[in-house]
């Protein structure tokens, strides 16, 4: 913890030193920009919440569709099937998706699209992850579960999983930092509210004080996520 603090501290000396180097409106010093943090507090809280149960909506949509798709590969009999599924998922993830946000707000409406956006993008990592990680269990304690009379299901659940837990929630994790990048995209193309819209406003009022507060929030954010889904891994995952 002391070398993330020590990290922290030099970065935001860099910044203040920068700030006086460059001496512009648009990188104003730390100091500055956490005053303005603590004033409007309360405007970077709501704001905040409003990203946050975005997000959390989306990568539910996304965990579960991505361990639909990525256990598929693993339960369906037929190879061919299997590897048909693959070659979706792999074939349109290239696809830039932010791209498809126009097609999404005529779908679904703009608060609605916002979530579909994050989810869809969310939604490979995870997909993948656990698509890669399944394919890892010991085929011969699948076998010896065949034998004794078990069913495919019985050996999703305890020969696939928990060797393909730690996939999962790597997969999880790559898919919560994508959704905060994201978040932003889906909330500065269509303004409500959120730490996102309130970039992109304070950006075009050239309130680069609120700008940088909210940037700063939204970090915050996504580095507590962070820290949290590692919390959550050691425990989940005793080995890891």
């Amino acid at each position: 913890m002391r070398y993330y603090l020590a990290a922290l501290a030099s970065l935001l000396v860099l910044w203040q030193i920068a700030a006086y180097v460059v001496n512009k409106p648009y990188l104003p010093p730390f100091t500055d920009v956490a005053m303005r943090a603590a004033s409007d507090h309360q405007t970077l809280l709501r704001n905040l919440a409003s990203t946050l149960a975005r997000i959390a909506a989306a990568t539910t949509l996304a965990l579960a569709a991505g361990l639909a798709c990525g256990l598929a590969a693993s339960w369906l009999t037929e190879r061919t099937s299997a590897n048909l599924l693959k070659a979706l998922i792999l074939l349109t993830y290239p696809i830039p998706h932010v791209a498809l946000l126009p097609i999404l707000l005529h779908l679904f409406g703009i608060e609605a699209s916002k979530i579909a956006l994050i989810s869809l993008i969310a939604f490979y990592p995870i997909a993948l992850s656990v698509m890669e990680w399944t394919q890892r269990y010991p085929r011969d304690l699948a076998a010896l579960i065949y034998a004794m009379g078990g069913r495919r299901r019985d050996v999703v659940r305890y020969v696939v999983l928990p060797p393909a837990l730690p996939g999962i929630v790597t997969g999880l994790k790559i898919a919560l930092n994508t959704a905060y990048s994201v978040s932003f995209i889906a909330e500065s193309l269509a303004l409500t509210d959120g730490l996102g819209a309130l970039i992109y406003d304070s950006w075009h009022r050239l309130d680069f004080l609120e700008m940088y507060a909210a940037i700063i929030t939204l970090g915050a954010a996504g580095v507590a996520t962070y820290a949290a889904m590692t919390t959550l891994e050691k425990k989940l995952i005793k080995w890891a």
